[in-house]
């Protein structure tokens, strides 16, 4: 995290460049011990038992991120990126990565924007 001029709150550019999911076993989006010390779940998390953009919503709130800023910091992990896709299959990773890569991705996304128990993820 690095706080901007203006205090807020932002990931450091540097985040996550590598998928270590697919070199260790971790939990999905490494929270094994959850966001918060309180063991808060958003009711989606509690339906689909993986951290959902509530979530992520009430940390940043917790943390003092600003309300005009959270979906701006939120959205590019919740809509699809046009060149993820381009980005993955001029990569290194043998093909079979290359799937376990994007299948991971989507799935990910897909968790974040769960809204309801009825929606399929």
């Amino acid at each position: 995290m690095l706080e901007s001029p203006t205090g807020d709150y932002l990931l450091s550019p540097a985040y996550d460049l590598v998928n270590t999911r697919m070199h260790v076993n971790d939990s999905e989006f490494a929270l094994d011990r959850g966001l918060f010390a309180d063991k808060f779940q958003s009711e989606q998390s509690k339906w689909t038992g993986h951290p959902t953009k509530y979530d992520f919503i009430e940390f940043a709130k917790r943390i003092g991120i600003r309300n005009s800023r959270i979906n701006k910091l939120l959205a590019p992990f919740l809509e699809k990126q046009p060149l993820m896709e381009n980005l993955v299959a001029h990569s290194f990773l043998s093909a079979s990565n290359k799937r376990g890569y994007l299948y991971m991705y989507n799935t990910r996304r897909k968790l974040l924007n769960t809204t309801s128990k009825k929606q399929n993820y």
